[in-house]
């Protein structure tokens, strides 16, 4: 991996594990569907204006590009990872909601999305290393420890985070199919007009929409509107291009750890022993799954 994907997926892992606190505390004021057209409504609006700079910029040095090839990829591209992201997003807003739910253990269980990566490439003939397979039952079982140690009973949170974690995954797969053949901030455009607009309907259906309580969420808004929707989107995009998604998921799943340590050091959330040592074991399977191993070849199918 080239030292510029690895920076800018770094960049979107600590801006991801940030936003964590920001969503906890929306979570307190107003629904996942409002939330989330609200925040990236304000995200493709950013993301919108940048593009037609950009566009004025080319032009003005002569390095305008043609997009009309493009223009149908970049379509259903926008629209499968809106989708996907989109669908992540609310499990995530919906788990945070949970009274049993922490950032730190929210980000530990979005992180098992880099188990689920290499697993979604095996249709793809993508096989992972052996080290997978063990990582996978450790992540299992840090997860129990993690979910299961409080009465020993599920949350309801903990079973939506971690269709999350399944979703964040799929969303890491179309990236690394469509970032390569579409410009990346116009993509990153295109997604979030996806989940904003899907939104909107959801938003009116399954939440009570109100200003005041909008005004209150305003600063979590416009932090993960302009930033995390916007700016690590689209450096998850640029990241993406030309790098394996497996060691991308791996960079980005740090998350995770600076969900835990900003949740801690602003919030005063505080885990139990059990809830600790669950972390240990997901983190410890997030780094046996990169481990380097023998891999079969890949036979290239013949037309």
């Amino acid at each position: 991996m080239k030292p510029k994907n690895a920076i800018f997926l770094a960049l979107t892992a600590f801006i991801f594990g940030i936003s964590f606190i920001a969503q906890d505390e929306a979570a307190e004021h107003v629904g996942p569907f409002t939330f989330n057209c609200a925040r990236f409504a304000i995200a493709f609006v950013v993301l919108f204006a940048t593009a037609l700079i950009a566009d004025g910029v080319r032009k003005k040095t002569g390095h305008a590009e043609s997009v009309k090839k493009a223009d149908k990829t970049l379509l259903l591209g926008g629209l499968l990872c809106g989708l996907a992201l989109g669908t992540a997003i609310t499990c995530q807003q919906i788990g945070l909601a949970d009274p049993n739910m922490t950032s730190g253990k929210a980000g530990f269980i979005s992180a098992c999305y880099i188990i689920i990566v290499p697993l979604l490439g095996l249709p793809l003939r993508r096989r992972p290393t052996a080290w997978v397979w063990p990582a996978l039952a450790l992540a299992i079982g840090g997860l129990y420890l993690l979910c299961l140690a409080d009465g020993f009973s599920l949350s309801w949170g903990d079973i939506v985070m971690a269709v999350c974690a399944l979703m964040i995954a799929v969303h890491i797969m179309l990236c690394d199919y469509f970032a390569p053949r579409c410009d990346s901030l116009k993509l990153t455009c295109a997604q979030c007009a996806v989940i904003a607009v899907v939104s909107l309907p959801l938003m009116f259906a399954f939440d009570t929409p109100d200003i005041a309580a909008l005004g209150e969420a305003l600063p979590s808004l416009l932090f993960c509107g302009v930033l995390a929707s916007g700016a690590a989107y689209t450096f998850q995009m640029i990241g993406q291009v030309g790098a394996n998604p497996t060691l991308a998921s791996m960079i980005m799943s740090f998350e995770s750890v600076i969900a835990a340590i900003a949740g801690a050091l602003v919030l005063g959330q505080e885990m139990t022993a059990a809830q600790i040592a669950g972390c240990a074991v997901i983190f410890a399977a997030v780094i046996i799954a990169q481990l380097p191993g023998r891999r079969k070849k890949e036979v290239t199918p013949t037309k």
